[in-house]
């Protein structure tokens, strides 16, 4: 006997015995109805969380960052980013194969000041 036998002599020894109902009653229409129920009233309560509690939360969050990210434009415009000429800045091997090829791909000019400008 090698140890594939081995192997599937135990695996469907431990099927037999998995799949019996080891000391349970029968499962009555009875039981399949309170499941239902259960899940009805958990199903409603989510429902009830979601609309309730996320939906307004997510509202008011989002005006939050909103209100934020305008003031914070609006810092930018008082004082733009000055550009310090580091060292290891700039240095490229080859050109970017998009636009001049000297930008990254998400450069903004408004956030990412350039020696040139």
């Amino acid at each position: 006997m090698n140890f594939v036998s081995t192997s599937r002599l135990g695996s469907r020894i431990a099927r037999s015995t998995l799949q019996k109902r080891a000391f349970s009653a029968p499962v009555g229409p009875e039981a399949y109805t309170a499941i239902r129920e259960e899940a009805k009233t958990a199903s409603e309560t989510w429902k009830k969380v979601t609309l309730f509690i996320t939906v307004p939360l997510c509202l008011v969050y989002g005006a939050y960052a909103y209100n934020r990210e305008i003031h914070h434009l609006e810092h930018y415009e008082e004082h733009p980013p000055e550009y310090i000429p580091y060292p290891y800045l700039g240095i490229h091997k080859k050109n970017f194969p998009w636009g001049d090829g000297t930008k990254t791909l998400f450069y903004n000019e408004k956030f990412n000041p350039s020696e040139k400008s």
